[in-house]
């Protein structure tokens, strides 16, 4: 069945505010995204992978998300973050491991699947003790991050189940209607989801194929595990 969605080119006025960095500039479009942000609303955001719905790390905030994308709520979220040390607070410490595969792949299209953080609302890691995250390699989004001093909730912004979207004209206008913007980047470059690497697993498994092939992954883990021996 096709979900509804709107084109890039509709006369019609989505509630979400329309942010088109081509037209904005990339100053005023982070701007205008962190008053969002701030406000505790939804945005939808541009990655080099997929359009991600996001916003503040909060339970409030997290469950308007699920709300609106029509999301299980024992399924965990994501957080991305401008860096590994702006991460440091979602996760119960930066392993070496971590700080390796970090160095080697972000930014970029990796979910590091480690220990959570205890502060961390269970309703974020739907009750698991470990969590999702990830520095996007996409220079509004990353700005944000800066800008904004913290990490943030992100998922794929799409309702639950359906294909990511990864150009303006793929949203569901359900989502487009439920969010305070939408910032438009024109198509993401990769076109798809992150690899999902799960490090709290004996060995390390990929749970998420993405752009990121296993073996690359495990080549960097057993790296850093000789250098123990």
């Amino acid at each position: 069945m096709t979900t509804p969605a709107i084109p890039a080119s509709s006369s019609v006025r989505p509630m979400g505010e329309l942010i088109r960095l081509a037209e904005t500039g990339l100053q005023e479009a982070v701007e205008r995204a962190m008053e969002a942000v701030e406000s505790d609303g939804l945005i939808i955001i541009p990655t080099e992978t997929v359009y991600g719905l996001a916003g503040r790390v909060s339970e409030p905030v997290a469950r308007r998300l699920f709300k609106l994308k029509q999301r299980d709520e024992g399924r965990p979220l994501p957080i991305i973050g401008a860096s590994l040390e702006a991460l440091q607070g979602c996760v119960a410490a930066i392993h070496p491991v971590v700080e390796a595969l970090a160095r080697r792949f972000w930014p970029g299209p990796l979910t590091l699947v480690v220990p959570r953080a205890a502060t961390l609302p269970d309703i974020v890691t739907g009750g698991r003790d470990s969590v999702g995250v990830r520095v996007p390699d996409h220079p509004f989004t990353l700005v944000l991050l800066e800008r904004l001093g913290q990490p943030m909730i992100a998922t794929s912004a799409n309702m639950s189940d359906v294909d990511p979207a990864t150009a303006l004209d793929e949203l569901d206008r359900r989502l487009i209607d439920g969010v305070a913007c939408v910032v438009d980047a024109g198509p993401c470059p990769m076109r798809r989801a992150s690899t999902v690497f799960d490090l709290t697993a004996s060995p390390p498994r990929v749970l998420r194929a993405g752009p990121i092939p296993e073996a690359a992954l495990l080549e960097t883990w057993r790296d850093w595990q000789r250098q123990l021996q």
